[in-house]
């Protein structure tokens, strides 16, 4: 999945939908290697890049989390 595939799909998310993205993907889209708390920075790149497109972003660092766009259900 490239950049252009997430804009993609969460513009055309209906709202209250969710989409997973496997964290190394999500991580290489943002030009980081992997994603952690300690990167406080990468993650706020990307929640940023979630609002722009009327979702929220989540990220539980524990093994097996998967980040997750939640679409906004109020326009």
């Amino acid at each position: 999945m490239t950049k252009e595939d997430l804009v993609h799909k969460l513009d055309n998310m209906d709202p209250g939908a969710s989409l997973t993205v496997p964290e190394d993907v999500l991580a290489q889209m943002f030009g980081e290697v992997t994603l952690s708390y300690e990167l406080q920075e990468a993650l706020r790149r990307i929640a940023d890049f979630a609002l722009e497109h009327r979702c929220t972003f989540s990220f539980h660092e524990h093994e097996g989390a998967v980040p997750c766009f939640q679409k906004d259900d109020v326009f």
